[in-house]
């Protein structure tokens, strides 16, 4: 069975921006106007803005908890990945890392990565890749626990902003 791709975008998240990127109804609103518009052009632009702007409370309201949302669904449904990273030329300072997916609308990554150990606590139980820790459940105990503690933090920063709005 092939691998899974999971979809961890939203609606409202997209359409709303980002500091660094224009909201979908900006973009909409000043790409492709002509240099003279009619009138009636020009009252159909007003009322677009005008109940964008009326809206944009609720708009953004709905993307934080959309981003809530998501990021539950993916603590709920964790598929874990191992990989090995860090490190100096001899080896040393090397750590296990474990990741999953998690939407995070200011992250360009869509995951969430944790440190589990340093590689030298797990070494002795790696036969040919990393992926060999997966078998052992005291490791994956604490990737899951790493992992859903990282969630959790996330999860309750973005639930506080929920609340503000």
């Amino acid at each position: 069975m092939g691998r899974v791709n999971k979809k961890n975008d939203g609606v409202f998240v997209e359409i709303i921006g980002t500091d660094e990127k224009y909201s979908a109804f900006d973009v909409f609103i000043n790409s492709n106007n002509p240099t003279q518009m009619s009138d009636e052009l020009n009252t159909y632009v007003q009322d677009y803005k005008s109940m964008v702007e009326k809206y944009r409370k609720e708009f953004n309201k709905l993307s934080v908890l959309e981003e809530i949302i998501m990021q539950m669904r993916s603590r709920e449904n964790m598929d874990i990945k191992l990989s090995i990273a860090g490190g100096g030329n001899n080896g040393s300072n090397m750590y296990v890392y474990a990741r999953t997916h998690f939407y995070r609308k200011e992250k360009v990554a869509k995951d969430i990565r944790v440190v589990v150990d340093p590689l030298e606590f797990w070494q002795p139980k790696i036969k040919t890749s990393v992926e060999d820790l997966r078998k052992d459940k005291e490791f994956m105990k604490k990737a899951t626990d790493k992992l859903i503690k990282a969630m959790d933090e996330e999860i309750k920063n973005r639930s506080q902003k929920f609340k503000k709005k």
